[in-house]
């Protein structure tokens, strides 16, 4: 896709996590090995990318996750040699380890955690890549006992937490950018101010994402504005209405996100604004065109480049 000022679009895996567009059954058919797996998923999805006109690919959790594209292809030059065949590149790797199996907590031992950072980031950079996104952990249900609070003291040890991943994730080759999530400790305007500042910006960037920080009440535009100097990547996906904050957390609850999320134009993000401000800082990069488990994969991925072209690229000039 050809843009102005070198900027390229790519596309979270995520996008591609449609059961009908798989023949599964149901959403969590896509973590079963033996009903979906990497050899049928990794051709079939990267195929699939590159005929709607995107750039590249950003790898996730799930069947998209590093290990499985090791799996599929034996090494990251392999993959990479994959990608570049069908005139792609691997623009991002996300990283859920603070969030999925349990999440992180304070007081946990961190050494695995960050092992995992060093061999994900040894996986990017080989694969010709130099970013590494990652959420945070998900907030408790708002009556939970005991209550889970967001304050100081929580966030200056996760903080810290972050820092290290960072470091390892720089020893490595690779920047690390911290994601919001909607119901996630990093989600509020309040949040992405307070993690912004506790985190060190030699080694911890930023990653907006217009829904997410839009389904908490926050202004993309406003928010990205000021931390404009931590911009590395942006996650781009539009949002419908707003989410309501004591939703229970439950295994359910991305799941439940999803009717909130819309393709890329079709719902309430300022896109021309946000357009605006990226031509006004000089942004040179990536944008993460997603649309988590969108139904239709390549009319939602098609539907987004035609969206930018037509209507954004020339806000950008």
């Amino acid at each position: 896709m050809e843009t102005k000022r070198n900027m390229k679009f790519g596309v979270d895996l995520i996008t591609v996590y449609d059961p009908a567009f798989w023949g599964l059954t149901e959403f969590n058919d896509f973590y079963d090995q033996s009903i979906l797996p990497p050899k049928r998923f990794w051709d079939r999805a990267l195929d699939t990318i590159a005929e709607a006109g995107i750039d590249g690919i950003e790898v996730t959790f799930g069947p998209g996750h590093w290990r499985n594209a090791l799996e599929r292809y034996g090494s990251p030059k392999a993959f990479n040699e994959a990608l570049a065949n069908r005139g792609l590149e691997l623009c991002s790797g996300f990283n859920a380890d603070l969030v999925i199996n349990g999440g992180w907590h304070p007081g946990d031992d961190v050494t695995e955690l960050l092992d995992n950072v060093a061999s994900y980031a040894d996986f990017l950079q080989a694969a010709g890549c130099e970013i590494m996104i990652a959420g945070l952990p998900l907030r408790r249900s708002w009556n939970a006992e005991p209550p889970m609070f967001v304050d100081m003291a929580y966030a200056q040890e996760l903080a810290g937490v972050i820092n290290r991943m960072g470091y390892t994730a720089a020893k490595h080759g690779v920047k690390l950018a911290i994601h919001p999530e909607t119901h996630a400790v990093l989600w509020f305007k309040r949040d992405i101010d307070l993690f912004m500042a506790l985190t060190d910006p030699v080694y911890v960037w930023f990653c907006p994402d217009t829904c997410h920080i839009t389904l908490g009440g926050g202004d993309p535009v406003e928010i990205t504005r000021a931390h404009k100097e931590r911009l590395l990547i942006c996650h781009w996906k539009d949002a419908r209405g707003r989410v309501e904050v004591k939703y229970p957390i439950d295994e359910n609850i991305f799941k439940s996100h999803h009717p909130y999320m819309a393709q890329v134009g079709v719902g309430e993000v300022d896109w021309k604004g946000f357009m605006r401000l990226l031509r006004d800082i000089r942004f040179q990069g990536w944008a993460i065109l997603e649309l988590d488990a969108g139904s239709n994969p390549p009319a939602v991925m098609k539907g987004g480049v035609e969206f930018v072209r037509n209507t954004l690229l020339g806000v950008y000039s």
